[in-house]
């Protein structure tokens, strides 16, 4: 038998659709500043930020059109859609950014990268997870570790933006990007093992309201948006780090060739 989902409190509906509005326009104006930056006309950069915008605004649509699927809500005996389409995104995400030159010559930019990591400091919101756990809504084998996790990767994200300014080392921020995936896997781990689709973990009340609104934005669009920025910022971090090698290499072998 399925467990009744308990109605979310208001004050968190209106935290996380925030969050992930902001989340939705941030990304588009950050590419748009970092576009008249790079010296690209303002037509093409509003193309560029209008198009970001499309996709952001229609997956974030798309995100709270689940809670209208049958077939996307949990319980015993139902395919875990929402798992399938969340490791979906993440594998699709990072592949599609790394294809697009336009927006990955932009992401090469240290100051680009650190705007935009900038939003991971809403990590934070982790905290309704406790709120949650309260309330009865959520099992304590997932709100405290997903919650205190994401609460420090959120208060840490600004070393990594500041390192990203002042510092030419490229360690601190691939390291915290690591840390942030770390803390997602263990989260996804705790809430899929706790779902009734799943139930390899038997917890009462499940993870079940991670398919109702509002809280399927997580699972469906702040977690996805959240991975593919960490897994973005490492590899175009490492990118600039081979380069810079590099490049180094190259004028050390042409000065021994100009003193030979």
């Amino acid at each position: 038998m399925d467990h009744p989902i308990p109605d979310v409190p208001v004050s968190v509906t209106i935290l996380v659709v925030s969050v992930a509005v902001v989340f939705t326009v941030w990304v588009p104006v950050i590419m748009y500043r970092a576009a008249i930056r790079h010296s690209r006309s303002t037509s093409e950069s509003l193309r560029l930020a209008g198009a970001l915008l499309v996709v952001f605004a229609v997956w974030f649509g798309l995100s709270a059109g689940y809670t209208q699927v049958e077939a996307f809500h949990d319980g015993p005996d139902r395919a875990p859609w929402l798992v399938y389409l969340f490791f979906a995104l993440i594998v699709v995400g990072p592949i599609a950014v790394a294809r697009w030159s336009s927006l990955d010559e932009l992401l090469a930019d240290r100051r680009t990268l650190a705007e935009l990591l900038i939003s991971q400091t809403a990590r934070w919101l982790g905290c309704v997870f406790l709120v949650l756990k309260v309330g009865g809504q959520l099992p304590g084998f997932f709100a405290y570790p997903a919650a205190f996790g994401d609460i420090a990767v959120g208060l840490t994200a600004c070393v990594s933006v500041i390192a990203l300014i002042w510092s030419a080392s490229t360690s601190i921020p691939i390291a915290w990007s690591v840390l942030g995936l770390l803390d997602f896997v263990g989260a996804a781990g705790t809430a899929f093992l706790a779902s009734q689709a799943i139930a390899v973990v038997h917890t009462d009340p499940p993870t079940s309201v991670f398919t109702h609104w509002p809280m399927v934005l997580f699972p469906a669009y702040l977690v996805p948006f959240s991975i593919i920025l960490h897994i973005t910022t490492i590899r175009v971090l490492l990118a600039n780090r081979r380069r810079a090698r590099d490049e180094h290499t190259s004028v050390a072998t042409s000065a021994m060739t100009a003193s030979g």
